[in-house]
């Protein structure tokens, strides 16, 4: 049995891979106000709850460097050991074509690790998240960037946070296009406008990466099954991309 932790901006997802990826959970990343010792009971109640004895190893990503030591530290107190801990440096599988791969998001390295083992092709993989981001991988494994916008939930906070008048809404499908009261107008403004900007960023890419379209677009990240009906030339979502991804690592490097 293999640990596998996402610590994300918004949450971190914990889960175990057995001949699969099970009993996944989350917990909302709260980066000021916990210290070890609250991490070390969280992840104590996730493994009493899916009584785990003995993981033969455990790998994390994480995008908040505040939390990642507290976390590591609960985690050595209740196994005895670290997990591993994603970087570029690691055996990926990958080869990365960027000018600076150290600033790249271990939750992006893991999702382009996962998507070139799991799929077949050029790739470009969404990662609807707190950011929505974009990885462009080559069929030979070669690592050649993406681009990043402001995500779902960050659009909609930021609407209400720097408005007088708009209200926070919780995102859901537009009932339509054309709504007729100030949160329906949100809803539609962000959704189809988010879908808008994801594609044109997906035909952008295939135009300057490889102008004869064979490319496939693989969708995962929280806000993805709400957003990828209204997008064209998605071919696959993947909830747990980048967990998979952590479990491939954790193979390539032990």
């Amino acid at each position: 049995m293999l640990l596998l932790i996402d610590i994300g901006n918004t949450n971190i997802t914990i889960g175990f891979y057995d001949k699969g990826i099970k009993n996944v959970w989350r917990l909302n990343t709260i980066p000021d106000s916990r210290d070890a010792d609250e991490y070390f009971y969280l992840l104590k109640g996730f493994v009493l709850h899916n009584k785990i004895k003995e993981p033969e190893g455990a790998v994390i990503c994480s995008v908040v460097p505040q939390v990642t030591p507290l976390f590591i530290k609960a985690f050595r107190k209740i196994f005895g050991f670290e997990p591993l801990n994603v970087t570029y440096k690691l055996k990926t599988g990958l080869k990365f074509c960027i000018r600076k791969p150290q600033e790249l998001g271990a939750d992006r390295i893991a999702n382009a690790v996962a998507a070139h083992k799991l799929y077949k092709g050029h790739l470009i993989v969404i990662d609807f998240g707190t950011a929505t981001t974009f990885c462009m991988i080559s069929t030979k494994g070669e690592y050649k960037g993406g681009a990043i916008m402001p995500g779902l939930g960050i659009s909609a906070h930021i609407l209400f946070e720097k408005t007088a008048k708009l209200p926070r809404v919780e995102l859901r499908l537009p009932r339509k296009t054309v709504g007729d009261d100030t949160e329906s107008n949100i809803l539609s403004g962000i959704i189809l406008g988010h879908a808008g900007a994801v594609e044109r960023i997906i035909r952008e890419i295939k135009a300057e990466i490889t102008p004869d379209k064979g490319i496939n677009v693989i969708a995962t990240g929280g806000f993805a099954n709400l957003i990828v009906p209204y997008i064209k030339g998605i071919k696959k979502v993947n909830p747990y991309l980048t967990l998979e991804g952590l479990r491939i690592i954790y193979e390539l490097n032990t």
